[in-house]
């Protein structure tokens, strides 16, 4: 049983604990990574310092280390016999290997060092940026690198750059740190490029055949055949951090992301490494940028219900059957208003609870004055029910301004709008549009009725401007022009409320009339269906609003007061 403990932290404390991809009686090889740590300027792992098994993990996600805190237990790190078969020699205790191995490998190896030239390395075409921060230093002064490996890691506020070494060496100096700023052709390291570069470490090949056939190396053994692979003690016993870059075994294999990728995972909900092994690393050797993330949510958001994927609430999809088995069918695809209507409507049942509040208005005045209007000629523009409505709600908004907001992501407080854009949903050959008609208030029921036509054409013909969707405060669903008598209608998020139209109808109603005389009359009644959503408006407020709209389209006279 071994402990394994933080090693040199490079003077930071307090160090925050951000993954444990291990767990107890979890197997693991030599090099996996046991923990994940971040300081604000970069992240490290601490890898297993041998193959073996976790006994015990004495911390969790989100504790605080330092320098030489004991964080794990493990038992094994004894080379299987395969590996002792192979020439190479386990080091299974921090006792030191002998003196005269490690000197005879000294001792029997000879590097040429040829034609060195030392190389500046400098930044490149930043495409007119200046000031880029430096988030990544992912080597050290003294390591060797192979062509196009990473050096620096840049980074502006709309993309990631990696640095890559110009060719194979060995890192002379390093003039920048994480949290410094570069321009363009500043030199940021020196590079020293030899024909035949040593190897950083001590290690020779197990037999005469091997050395001979590592000819990048140039290593010359005389007595190849009498060495061993030797480990030093301390490779073993110490784990190793490497600043600025965190390594973490993925579905694929070894996945590599910065401290700002890895932050705006957590800043995502993206589990780390469950999950952020399934996104298709773009960066150069498999490193995973902040533009992968952003795919990986974007593609979460538009996931379909039957992916098998689970909803909202965590409700299980609709399984997928084979219908051809019941008999012959076909598929249609979906037009893209259609998909994106389907997703929205979708994210609004789920998230907004739901209230329909249900009432009628007697029309009749309202709609004789309307085709007196039209058929007087006196108006170019004919007039429907629509403006009438559009202008009653606006009246009725500004006398209830709850219904003229949208409540906040958190669901802590109130947006209240002071300006009267009313959406009027259109039905299209492509699906369902809601253009909207803006600063309703001071617009009059003839320019409303105008640009209601205009857009409706306009989305029909499939030439209405984005602009032109947007920016609602309040929606209105009409049916009536098809039929039905009552309906639900989906709160269009983040409005909070819509308004539902069905067919009005011809209904006895009991009046009395002027000269006191009661009995039956055949009256014009519009239903209405108000859904509201309840978390901003409760069940009093949303039957004030429609006794209020009730009033002013009985009576088209209160919309001049």
């Amino acid at each position: 049983m071994e402990e394994i403990k933080i090693p040199d932290l490079g003077g930071f404390n307090d160090v925050e604990v951000i993954e444990i991809p291990v767990s107890p009686g979890q197997s693991v090889e030599e090099d996996e990574t046991i923990l994940v740590l971040e300081t604000d300027k970069a992240t490290m792992e601490v890898p297993a310092p041998f193959s073996g098994v976790i006994h015990e993990i004495k911390v969790k996600e989100g504790d605080k280390v330092n320098e030489g805190d004991a964080v794990a237990s493990m038992e094994g790190g004894n080379a299987s016999a395969s590996e002792q078969d192979k020439g190479e020699v386990a080091v299974s205790s921090l006792e030191p290997a002998p003196e005269v191995a490690t000197d005879a490998v000294i001792d029997q190896v000879s590097v040429a060092q040829d034609d060195t030239t030392i190389l500046d390395v400098t930044i490149p075409d930043l495409g007119g940026a200046s000031g880029v921060s430096v988030i990544e230093v992912p080597v050290e002064v003294g390591q060797s690198v192979e062509e196009e490996d990473t050096l620096l890691v840049l980074e502006t506020d709309k993309a990631t750059m990696e640095i890559p070494a110009p060719q194979a060496g060995i890192i002379k100096s390093l003039e920048i740190a994480v949290g410094g700023s570069v321009d363009e052709g500043q030199r940021v390291a020196v590079l020293e490029v030899t024909s035949s570069v040593a190897p950083a470490g001590l290690s020779a090949a197990g037999s005469s055949e091997k050395a001979a056939s590592t000819e990048n190396a140039k290593v010359t053994t005389p007595h190849a055949d009498s060495l061993s692979k030797v480990e030093s003690p301390a490779a073993v016993s110490s784990p190793t951090v490497e600043p600025g870059r965190a390594k973490t075994k993925g579905a694929g294999g070894s996945i590599y992301a910065g401290p700002a990728v890895r932050k705006l995972a957590r800043e995502f909900g993206i589990s780390i490494p469950e999950v952020l092994g399934k996104i298709g690393a773009s960066g150069p050797k498999g490193r995973v940028l902040k533009e992968d993330l952003q795919e990986y949510v974007k593609q979460r958001l538009s996931e379909p219900a039957d992916t098998g994927v689970k909803g909202g609430m965590g409700i299980e999809p609709i399984p997928a059957q084979d219908f051809e088995k019941f008999g012959p069918v076909r598929r249609e695809e979906l037009s893209r208003i259609q998909k994106i209507s389907s997703q929205h409507l979708h994210r609004c049942w789920l998230n907004v609870p739901h209230v329909t509040q249900f009432d009628e208005a007697d029309i009749t005045d309202l709609e004789a004055f309307r085709k007196e209007v039209n058929s007087s000629g006196q108006y170019e523009q004919k007039l429907t029910l629509i403006p009438f409505l559009v202008k009653a709600v606006e009246k009725v908004l500004k006398e209830m301004p709850r219904f003229n907001a949208s409540i906040t992501p958190e669901g802590d407080a109130l947006i209240l709008k002071e300006y009267y854009n009313i959406g009027v949903a259109v039905d299209t050959p492509n699906g369902l549009m809601v253009p909207v008609i803006k600063d309703v208030d001071n617009k009059s029921v003839l320019e409303i009725a105008a640009q209601a036509k205009q857009y409706a054409g306009e989305a029909r013909a499939g030439k209405l401007k984005p602009d032109a969707l947007q920016g609602s405060c309040f929606s209105i669903s009409s049916l009536g022009g098809i039929g039905g008598t009552q309906f639900t209608p989906i709160v269009n998020a983040p409005e909070v409320a819509i308004l539902g139209v069905s067919k009005a109808d011809i209904k006895p109603v009991w009046q009395t009339d002027d000269q006191g005389v009661a009995g039956w009359q055949p009256r014009l009644i519009l239903p209405l269906a108000l859904s509201y959503d309840h978390r901003v408006v409760d069940g009093v407020l949303a039957c004030q609003f429609t006794a209020r709209l009730k009033q002013l389209l009985e009576d088209s006279r209160h919309l001049l007061l």
